[in-house]
């Protein structure tokens, strides 16, 4: 009978927390990454695999769901399955709990690719390959369905020339380091995430609402869903930079994008869309955006 298998079992630890004082968005990419790489193993594409056949696979789309915080001192479990296989990709599931509450924390639905790690394609799957991963081939709970961000909404029509239009503004620049590199020999994706994180506090300043701001008023925000494609790999020692919009769409409810450059070529890396909250720190309900703020954004 399919069923998901265990890939990560770990901890939040105080560094790992934010100024929201819950685990920064990047750590969930990090510890399901760590699971992933588990679940590579479980299909035969493990590290002796990769050494001696130089396969592996990639994500190409996240879609991540956040149902509750995670916070220090936290334990985490990370169970992970697969909802669908075709010849050269798959669509693989992670589900993030507290480990002590089995309290659902987050959901990862992940595009993955079958990467020929000599020439950076994508090649068919092994017999292997696919024969374990339908051990663990389950349907798609209804809980990890987008909400907010459904399937085939990304803008994939990223360019610097659109960013312009779309008065989309800097908020990332920095370089590839070399620990950011994984064994896929390219930035790890929780290093994505870790840029677009950073990318907040420039959008919440360019809003009128900077971090200070919003702690002085007992504020807070939250993620509470997003989804990024990768369009090209970034290697260490290239450097990148990020354009940003944000818009109001509804009283208590923000979306943004993020867009990421290789800034020696100018082509397309990633792209991010996310929806967001105004959290009350006080309660951790989402509270109204003040009508200064809506009226810029919307």
């Amino acid at each position: 009978m399919a069923e998901m298998i265990e890939t990560y079992k770990g901890y939040v630890n105080p560094w790992e927390c934010d100024e929201m004082g819950h685990m920064n968005i990047q750590f969930y990419m990090g510890k399901t990454s760590d699971a992933a790489f588990h679940q590579q193993s479980f299909m035969g594409l493990g590290y002796e695999h990769q050494r001696s056949e130089r396969t592996t696979y990639v994500a190409l789309e996240h879609h991540i769901r956040f149902h509750k915080e995670l916070f220090a001192s936290d334990l985490v479990a990370v169970r992970s399955g697969v909802f669908s296989i075709s010849e050269k990709t798959m669509r693989i599931y992670q589900e993030v709990r507290n480990a002590l509450t089995d309290a659902l924390s987050a959901t990862l639905v992940v595009d993955v690719g079958h990467l020929d790690m000599n020439v950076r394609k994508l090649v068919p799957w092994t017999d292997f390959t696919r024969v374990q991963a339908e051990k663990t081939l389950i349907p798609r709970p209804s809980y990890s369905e987008p909400k907010s961000q459904a399937d085939g909404s990304l803008d994939r029509d990223v360019s610097l020339v659109r960013a312009k239009t779309l008065g989309l503004h800097e908020t990332n620049r920095s370089a590839v380091n070399r620990w950011e590199c994984d064994n896929n020999e390219h930035m790890n994706s929780r290093f994505y995430l870790a840029r677009f994180s950073e990318c907040q506090g420039h959008m919440w300043a360019h809003a009128g609402l900077d971090r200070h701001a919003q702690k002085a008023k007992g504020l807070a925000t939250a993620t509470v869903e997003m989804r990024i494609a990768y369009f090209q790999e970034l290697n260490a020692g290239q450097t990148l930079f990020v354009r940003t919009g944000l818009e109001a769409q509804g009283p208590r409810t923000l979306r943004y994008k993020h867009w990421m450059f290789n800034s020696e070529t100018g082509e397309p890396a990633a792209a991010a869309e996310g929806t967001a909250l105004l959290i009350s720190r006080e309660t951790r309900k989402a509270v109204e955006l003040p009508e200064e703020i809506r009226a810029k954004l919307t």
